[in-house]
């Protein structure tokens, strides 16, 4: 058995979002490049301590902090896959807006509830689920990258609610004005790929 390494995505087509600077992107490129690193890092000495046979309080410990490194990346790359520079607003044309008006009884409705679960206080994402089992739509804050999931929900839009991905070029006390920015850059042809 051997280990994969994941190598970061290349995410160049994010510059001259609406809002969002290329600075801020060039930063959380360089944080998302880090979960990828310590994810490889993490996954390696994991593999090598089963090899090993070695299951003692130091690999436990590791496989309690593999699910925030594995988190913390792939939630990074569904955030960014989930934007695009030149986006256009969601309409109920698209299948997500669609879904979520009928789920939400309209698509402003469904926006409302992500966006005041976006604005709640703290740090860490906002995901709009789809619950397998029946087709349900839910707006869900996560608090931690690997605590807070919906159990077999499907991420369908990914909003990243840390503060590090608005304050190079807002204030910490502008989520609000970062929550509008994400939505200008919305890619929702990619958010309606994901229902399927």
């Amino acid at each position: 058995m051997a280990f994969t390494k994941y190598t970061a995505k290349n995410y160049d087509r994010l510059k001259g979002l609406q809002g969002i600077t290329d600075d801020q992107i060039a930063e959380h490129m360089k944080l998302y490049q880090g979960y990828v690193n310590r994810t490889n890092a993490l996954q390696e000495k994991l593999f090598d301590l089963a090899k090993a046979g070695t299951f003692d309080n130091g690999y436990q410990e590791l496989k309690r902090r593999a699910g925030w490194e594995w988190n913390g990346m792939r939630l990074h790359e569904l955030y960014f896959d989930n934007m695009k520079a030149g986006a256009t607003a969601l309409d109920d044309k698209n299948a997500f807006g669609a879904a979520a008006a009928k789920n939400f009884g309209s698509i402003e409705a469904w926006k409302t509830d992500l966006m005041n679960t976006a604005k709640m206080p703290g740090v860490g994402w906002v995901i709009t689920y789809l619950d397998p089992a029946n087709g349900q739509l839910l707006n869900q804050w996560i608090e931690k990258h690997e605590s807070g999931h919906m159990a077999t929900g499907k991420p369908i839009l990914v909003l990243d609610c840390w503060e590090h991905a608005f304050t190079v070029y807002r204030k910490p006390t502008e989520r609000a004005k970062y929550l509008d920015d994400f939505f200008a850059n919305v890619d929702w042809s990619v958010v309606a790929s994901r229902l399927g």
